[in-house]
């Protein structure tokens, strides 16, 4: 069909809320900012029956977050403690949503991955996710090859190296790149 070319495609922000694929009454936890309009859609998904989390480094991030919930009209609670002991129970979620900047630095990655193994319950998931920036000549089809795979190697490094097993590469995809691993039971 030659319309099927001008097509408007979903974006990233759905594809990102599709490719975590929280369930009704599932327990998610946020890490970071990353897309803030992604993690009210998934609060939303999660229902309430389910619980919705996230832990961001400062107040600013914080507004931003819950202002994106509340455009959603879902509820969801909202951190700011970064690198110190998150006020979360051990165990209490099913599905972690991580802001990949987070874990390609060094030394935020040595304080959050320690907490997102413990909030999470054995047998939970967390996805991490980095969104690189796209320009105009990106939109229209004229994508730079970018070493998005030297980036996920790195992730999944750091998911790996704090006991998540196994450890995948989801998909690299409107300048979006998933890399989920499971906590060990």
């Amino acid at each position: 069909m030659a319309f099927s070319l001008f097509r408007k495609s979903r974006g990233p922000v759905d594809l990102a809320a599709d490719m975590v694929g929280v369930r009704l009454g599932e327990r998610l936890l946020h890490v970071g900012v990353g897309m803030p309009r992604a993690f009210a859609l998934l609060a939303g998904r999660a229902g309430l029956t389910g619980r919705a989390c996230a832990v961001v480094a400062d107040a600013i991030s914080a507004k931003t977050l819950e202002a994106a919930a509340a455009r959603e009209g879902v509820f969801a609670e909202v951190f700011t403690c970064a690198t110190s002991l998150w006020p979360l129970d051990n165990g209490s979620f099913d599905v972690a949503v991580v802001d990949a900047t987070w874990l390609l630095q060094s030394r935020l990655a040595s304080a959050v991955m320690p907490e997102l193994w413990r909030c999470l319950r054995p047998g939970a998931r967390a996805v991490a996710l980095h969104r690189r920036p796209r320009g105009l000549a990106l939109r229209l089809g004229f994508e730079r090859r970018h070493d998005a795979s030297r980036e996920a190697r790195l992730l999944e490094a750091r998911l790996e190296s704090q006991g998540f097993s196994p450890v995948r590469l989801l998909a690299e995809r409107e300048g979006l790149t998933f890399v989920e691993g499971f906590r060990a039971r």
